[in-house]
């Protein structure tokens, strides 16, 4: 079974600490207490709500030759709530060892991960984890903030760690790792496996339950790029505007998104070329007299301009 979170990881190299200051608190997990249960994949097993388990990522398998096995279970032994996930390491071959890992992925089976806007400091929760070989088997918890630039997923932000053996419920509070870009992402993944050793054993069971995200970092930004963006006409009468920086061409040709009053979008460009980084249009004509606000993805962070229409 593949690791998500490494996997992605190992695709874009090393990442930095963010010294960003706190803020508030960010936006919960959803069902992050694991309490709310229901019967969803081919086999009739109930599976947590806005979470994706091994049962449905092998659920061809599960329904013709696993319908009885348990990777990941309801269970009533709770750090708080009504029921807490419990995801145990089972031995799946028949003429040779097979053991598959009980894993926890937010998302739906039609896809990984959930819209997400917050820039959480920690990621906590609580787990106890047993077995003769827990140690080995390289029980895992981790998550990834992530935002969609131009058709490309970048990674914002990344929390993983290795969960060592505990037989009472152990609090985790593992701070996140962020890159330089200093924006908020819109998308964020967690990941929870009862092992991810290159040879699991069976019987490894993790016991997991409130899940949250916890703290808050603003998004960096940087003044020395900002004082060289010009905008204008600003206000503008017919809705046009100019976008220009004479000593940074990256920062006028990066993508960028307008929103109106409700946060809707209402334009929005991928990178432009650098032909235009003296005089970029920002066409806003179709657009009603009012308040907007334009947010440039740059190198250096999100640089953001109030653009009136009146």
């Amino acid at each position: 079974m593949r690791h998500l979170l490494r996997s992605f990881l190992a695709g874009i190299g090393l990442l930095t600490t963010s010294s960003a200051a706190l803020a508030q608190s960010p936006a919960p997990v959803p069902n992050g207490n694991l309490d709310t249960w229901e019967i969803r994949n081919a086999a009739q097993r109930e599976v947590p709500r806005s979470w994706v388990t091994t049962e449905d990522i092998l659920e061809p398998l599960v329904q013709q030759v696993l319908p009885n096995v348990g990777f990941v279970e309801k269970s009533t032994t709770v750090r708080q709530g009504t029921f807490a996930a419990e995801l145990t390491n089972i031995d799946i071959g028949s003429t040779r060892p097979l053991v598959v890992p009980g894993v926890l992925v937010t998302g739906t089976p039609q896809g990984f991960g959930t819209p997400y806007t917050s820039r959480p400091a920690r990621l906590q929760f609580w787990y106890r984890l047993t077995g003769p070989d827990a140690r080995a088997d390289s029980a895992f918890a981790g998550a990834l903030l992530t935002r969609n630039v131009s058709g490309t997923t970048q990674l914002i932000a990344s929390s993983e760690l290795i969960l060592p053996p505990a037989a009472a419920y152990t609090l985790v509070s593992q701070p996140f790792d962020y890159t330089p870009l200093g924006i908020s992402p819109d998308s964020m993944l967690i990941e929870i496996d009862s092992g991810i050793a290159d040879e699991l054993h069976e019987g490894t069971v993790l016991l997991v339950d409130d899940i949250q995200l916890t703290g808050s970092i603003t998004a960096t930004r940087n003044p020395v790029t900002e004082s060289v963006l010009q905008v204008y006409p600003n206000p503008s009468t017919t809705g046009e505007f100019s976008l220009a920086s004479l000593t940074d061409a990256a920062l006028s040709t990066a993508p960028f998104t307008v929103t109106d009053a409700t946060g809707r979008v209402v334009l929005r460009q991928g990178k432009a070329p650098l032909s235009v980084a003296r005089g970029r249009l920002v066409d806003l004509r179709e657009q009603r007299s009012g308040v907007y606000l334009l947010q440039l993805e740059t190198p250096d962070g999100l640089v953001t301009r109030k653009l009136v229409i009146q």
